[in-house]
């Protein structure tokens, strides 16, 4: 029997997936949202260094769930719950279910895993994080994920299915600590990005991401995540990664801002899903009723919502009362 797997979305970090591991799996099915869609991809995703391999089919059949043994998702968290339910009918308890999408389901206004374990109850969920540019997983540059589940023999299985020369995999427990880091670290992105194109230095980027980890870990600890999480590649790696360079869509959308464009205006200019802005909101909620203090991401809600320049959350966040680190 060949060894396949079915993964869904076929955006930059799905293709960056399937293409990074075409050596681990017989086919890899890389479902697409349109047919048009498969068109234009073939033979290779505009965003990316690297062709499909010959063992990727870009497709919109969903008999090809039945023929895998495993599905990942890496649709825009937005998306998460319709494809949950989507593939519900169409998968078996056998199958192994992970995704490697990033933030908070906005529609249902919870955690990806609480979405995971409404609609598929009967599976165990896995999410897979990290510091991981698509452009440089296609590319096959060295990256190392985590792997986290509840259920030690699912992370442990999906461990061994992403580990392959180019991508080395670490397994956690901790899924709540895992998704805030993945979300939470967008929004910094974007405070980066703001930073940045207002012209501050190295100087203001250390200081963002190191009280922006402090702002992760308080929210992280009240859910019950375990504060070690965020010195982990899901925590303070993804977000020196994404706060720090222009491949990140976050940072480019805070620039964009920094440069006096509309919320508008800098989604058309960055050209893709800016993460931190989908679920900017709901974290600020989350973290209000856990009287969780988020200094640096309720201004970047300030920014977006027009309420103050760029210049005046900078200024606000210099002038905050002294407290000790």
């Amino acid at each position: 029997m060949s060894k396949n797997i079915s993964i869904v979305g076929a955006g930059a970090w799905g293709s960056a997936l399937a293409i990074a591991l075409n050596d681990n799996f017989d086919n890899i099915y890389l479902h697409a949202h349109t047919q048009n869609e498969v068109e234009n991809l073939k033979p290779q995703h505009h965003a990316l260094p690297a062709p499909y391999s010959s063992n990727i089919e870009i497709t919109t059949d969903i008999a090809k769930f039945q023929n895998s043994e495993s599905v990942l998702i890496a649709t825009p968290s937005y998306a998460f719950s319709e494809v949950l339910t989507k593939i519900k009918p169409l998968i078996n308890n056998s199958q192994k279910v992970a995704w490697a999408t990033k933030g908070f389901d906005t529609t249902a206004n919870c955690f990806l895993h609480e979405s995971f374990e409404k609609i598929l109850p009967e599976h165990h969920g896995c999410v897979i994080s990290g510091p991981s540019f698509a452009f440089e997983v296609a590319a096959n540059k060295p990256t190392a994920l985590v792997v986290a589940s509840k259920d030690k023999s699912t992370r442990e299985y999906w461990s061994e299915v992403v580990q392959n020369n180019t991508l080395r995999a670490y397994t956690n427990e901790d899924i709540i600590g895992v998704e805030v880091g993945g979300s939470v670290k967008n929004i910094l992105a974007i405070a980066a990005g703001i930073a940045s194109g207002l012209g501050y230095g190295t100087n203001t980027q250390a200081a963002l991401i190191t009280r922006g980890l402090a702002e992760m870990t308080r929210l992280g600890k009240s859910l019950g995540a375990k504060e070690s999480t965020f010195v982990g590649l899901s925590g303070l790696g993804d977000l020196v990664l994404t706060c720090s360079d222009d491949l990140s869509r976050n940072r480019r959308f805070g620039k964009e801002l920094a440069n006096n464009h509309s919320v508008k205006s800098a989604l058309i200019n960055v050209g893709a899903t800016v993460e931190g802005l989908n679920t900017l909101e709901l974290i600020l909620s989350i973290a209000k009723n856990k009287q969780v203090e988020m200094p640096i991401c309720e201004q970047v809600y300030y920014v977006t919502q027009g309420k103050v320049s760029p210049t005046e959350a900078v200024n606000h966040l210099m002038s905050r009362e002294q407290t000790n680190e």
